[in-house]
């Protein structure tokens, strides 16, 4: 989506908070291994990007990633992950 297309972005914003608050009671349970596989396939080698600055390209996927809900929902589980790992 275009740079410059600022009701495309307020939906996509709008739609993204949506999509993450309807599946909050999975992303509180298993959100670290989703967002895992999610940024695994966001950046993968033959991906077009993220971001295309020259082009004034914002891909959907920027709004998903930057989104501090979805970090926070994903918070807990990897926590565990991380202490389970830790202390093997």
């Amino acid at each position: 989506m275009r740079i410059d297309e600022t009701a495309k972005r307020a939906a996509t914003r709008l739609m993204v908070y949506a999509g993450i608050i309807i599946a909050s009671p999975l992303l509180l349970v298993a959100g670290a291994p989703i967002r895992t596989r999610y940024l695994q396939y966001i950046y993968r080698d033959d991906a077009p990007p993220v971001v295309d600055k020259p082009n004034g390209v914002v891909s959907v996927h920027y709004y998903v990633v930057m989104n501090p809900l979805l970090y926070r929902l994903c918070w807990p589980t990897q926590t565990v992950i991380y202490l389970a790992r830790r202390f093997r």
